[in-house]
């Protein structure tokens, strides 16, 4: 029998649990069951930190197998001119010394650089519908995407290698609910444990709850402070054989492209964000609209945050691949001007993606619920 180091942190051996089978799909963004957002072809928020640490890691890598893709981003403006906000963020990029990663279209100087640093060819020229005037841009050179599925998997490899153990599956590793005693001082409960779906308990000093958006339905009181949102993601498949898109939408040629267009769809609301990511290595073209945060509501347990009754919970995974018409729409239209190859093209997939909304859109890390440790 080999011997294996078991991860400590502080005084514990850590042991994940997880409803997905993740050791067999290798994180597979494509899978049947997969809900998690971050499972999935790729990602494109990173703090500075962050992107320092996926370069460090990516320096080991081959070019092809690298984590973080260094594809740059367009930040479209919603006209021929940069907006407040664009402005605010260029402004502060000056004050930490990082103005010079940033290039604006309609800048001479900036194209210029843009030319001499290897970045032209992603300054998009795109044209206004009904215009004679193109979008304003600016391009991050910083930016890019990670490809989070294989992420996930080299994490998954590197916390085994080290000794966390895992215990994945729909019935093994799915939780049903925590394990609990009443505190002996009259304080909170403490959590013990977890009971998984094959009724099995598993003690623990400590139990974490990061679940995404399925925390709420194992700590419920967590839903006064997160709700669970979907957005709306669709996809476009690129042959090999089609030489010529499978080059033009390639990282190496195309950035990762946001806009959020002028108000107003033809109801007269704002449309919202929508942005695309440039061909993933198998071809796989993704748009994502966040304009709209969809909600599933149901009959609520007592000891949630209700509304009316009921809260958001994340749909079934075979309701979850029908798109509302209000993300198809801004979509679509986002397609027809940006990505006019695909206009009359069907999609190749959509999926509503589960997330974890706060009430301020930041990170809830805390020990201060109805439950203790």
């Amino acid at each position: 029998m080999t011997e294996r180091r078991v991860i400590i942190i502080g005084d514990y051996a850590v042991t994940v649990f997880d409803r997905h089978a993740y050791d067999q799909s290798q994180y597979d963004p494509d899978a049947e069951d997969v809900q998690a957002a971050s499972v999935d072809h790729n990602k494109i928020r990173l703090a500075l930190e962050s992107r320092h640490a996926w370069m460090t890691a990516d320096q080991q890598e081959r070019a092809e197998d690298a984590l973080f893709v260094t594809s740059g981003m367009l930040r479209v403006q919603p006209d021929d001119q940069l907006g407040a906000l664009e402005k605010e963020t260029l402004a502060n990029l000056q004050r930490d010394g990082l103005r010079h990663t940033q290039f604006v279209k309609g800048d001479a100087q900036d194209r210029e650089r843009a030319q001499q640093t290897g970045w032209a060819h992603k300054l998009l020229d795109v044209p206004i519908p009904s215009s004679n005037a193109s979008y304003e841009a600016v391009l991050d050179s910083l930016a890019g995407l990670v490809r989070c599925n294989a992420a996930c998997a080299a994490t998954y490899r590197r916390a085994v290698e080290i000794g966390v153990d895992f215990v994945l599956g729909p019935h093994q590793g799915a939780i049903d609910s925590l394990v609990t005693v009443e505190s002996t001082q009259g304080g909170k409960p403490k959590a013990t444990g977890v009971r998984t779906a094959d009724e099995r308990i598993h003690n623990a000093h400590l139990v974490v709850v990061a679940a995404g958006s399925f925390s709420t339905q194992i700590l419920p009181a967590l839903s006064y402070h997160l709700e669970s949102s979907a957005g709306s993601l669709a996809t476009f498949r690129i042959d090999r054989s089609q030489t010529e898109l499978w080059e033009k939408y390639s990282p190496e040629h195309f950035p990762v492209v946001t806009w959020k267009s002028q108000p107003r769809d033809a109801r007269g609301r704002d449309t919202g964000s929508v942005y695309v990511l440039p061909r993933t290595p198998e071809g796989l073209v993704k748009i994502g609209y966040r304009g709209i945060k969809f909600t599933h509501f149901v009959p609520a347990p007592e000891d949630a945050f209700r509304q009316d009754g009921q809260w958001s919970v994340p749909l079934p995974v075979d309701e979850s691949r029908i798109l509302p018409d209000e993300a198809v729409q801004a979509i679509r239209q986002f397609v027809s001007i940006f990505l006019p190859e695909f206009a009359d093209v069907p999609f190749h997939w959509t999926k509503l993606c589960w997330y974890t909304d706060s009430l301020d859109n930041s990170f809830v890390v805390s020990s201060m619920i109805p439950v203790s440790d």
